[in-house]
């Protein structure tokens, strides 16, 4: 694919939004959503959208036997052809489409490791069609099950342009890994597991042994993909989703970046403020999540809240409104290579974990697509009525 026309001095530009059932947002969209969301992207400048089609549930259509299936669900419905046209289309409009899955997260029974978590009953309103586990990446399967996910988004979309890996939880210390970083330790020098800090915390882990040791393992599974993919003709983008943690007086990367920029130099590293929360951690986030990453040579693309109503409470303690003028505030400040905002909207009155329409209207929006284009108006970038666009970071800062 084409390099997307850029538009501001960002490299990409653009939203980030999921299919998988339980999520909302973009979960709901039918045709005409789509074409609505390409039609106010493209008045806005922006030249990039991100669709996870792989969460805790499948947004797609798969011949694999360990990713769930639901009828109801839009893209799967329409045999993939729904998501097909919306790459097609942002295509010719000088649009990159990338596709991302979240690649250890399964049902409990595929996997022969313990999960170290597991969720059954309902997600986001959703109804689990089976227990399904969170697994580390020295599971053999997770390697396995994430390059045959790969393979297949690219045999399905050949017109995507990017690919993004997400290994939610992969770090988490389980019993079967420890002769693995002991053996490991051993070779590099390190110490073994018994001498390092307990308990180890899941995208804190505040120990430099393990956290390089999980990074290294995350790292396996990543070449795989890339491997797998250049072998089959890819030559787009790749990108990682590298998790930040932060506790009252923590802040840090669970991934050693320049093990990434290593292993993988030309990846696209994409990172977040966990607590989605412009009123905690708000500097240390920004240092972490883009400071960090550019240090270590990494393009560095930046999540920040879109149209997203994940949060404990609602309504928070900033308004939407308050939340989109202070993440563009600090995009401005420490200038990431590019930014997908988390959430493009929600249609129909969809309910999910990520997009709510009842937590939209308690913030004054009609719906999803009245909170979008109220964001683009914040932002600045909306066409406006006389069809001229005013582009968002555009200017000399």
């Amino acid at each position: 694919m084409a390099k997307p026309r850029r538009t501001t001095r960002l490299e990409e530009h653009g939203f980030w939004d999921y299919t998988t059932p339980g999520a909302g947002g973009m979960e709901g969209y039918e045709k005409d959503d789509y074409a609505r969301l390409l039609d106010d992207m493209a008045g806005a400048g922006m030249n990039s959208v991100v669709v996870m089609v792989k969460w805790l549930t499948t947004g797609y259509r798969s011949r694999l036997p360990y990713l769930d299936q639901h009828p109801e669900n839009r893209v799967t419905r329409s045999d993939n052809r729904l998501l097909a046209d919306f790459i097609d289309s942002a295509a010719s409009r000088g649009l990159r489409v990338w596709l991302g899955a979240v690649v250890s997260m399964f049902p409990v029974t595929s996997v022969r490791c313990a999960p170290t978590a597991t969720y059954s009953g309902e997600f986001g309103g959703f109804p689990l069609p089976w227990p399904t586990g969170v697994f580390d990446s020295d599971a053999p399967e997770v390697t396995e099950y994430s390059v045959a996910i790969f393979e297949e988004l690219y045999s399905l979309f050949p017109r995507v342009g990017g690919f993004l890996v997400e290994l939610e939880f992969c770090d988490i210390a389980m019993p079967h890994r420890i002769p693995l970083y002991d053996a490991w330790a051993r070779e590099n020098g390190r110490p073994q597991y018994v001498r390092i800090a307990q308990p180890l915390a899941p995208r804190n882990p505040d120990v430099a042994p393990w956290r390089d040791y999980a990074t290294m393992s995350r790292l396996r599974v990543v070449r795989a993909v890339h491997d797998a993919l250049e072998a089959r003709g890819f030559i787009g983008r790749l990108a990682l989703l590298c998790e930040t943690g932060a506790h009252p007086f923590q802040v840090q990367q669970a991934v050693n970046l320049d093990m990434v920029k290593a292993a993988c130099p030309d990846i696209v590293a994409v990172s977040y403020d966990p607590n989605y929360d412009k009123s905690r951690n708000r500097l240390g986030i920004m240092e972490m999540a883009v400071e960090e990453p550019k240090r270590a040579g990494l393009r560095t693309f930046y999540l920040p809240r879109g149209i997203m109503t994940w949060a404990g409470q609602w309504p928070m303690s900033l308004s939407l409104e308050e939340f989109w003028k202070a993440e563009a505030e600090d995009i401005a400040r420490f200038a990431p290579d590019g930014v997908w905002w988390f959430g493009s909207g929600s249609a129909d009155g969809f309910e999910g974990a990520h997009a709510s329409a009842k937590r939209l209207a308690i913030s004054g929006f009609a719906d999803g697509l009245a909170a979008r284009r109220a964001f683009l108006e914040v932002l600045g970038c909306r066409r406006s009525t006389g069809g001229r666009r005013r582009r968002w970071m555009s200017k000399e800062r």
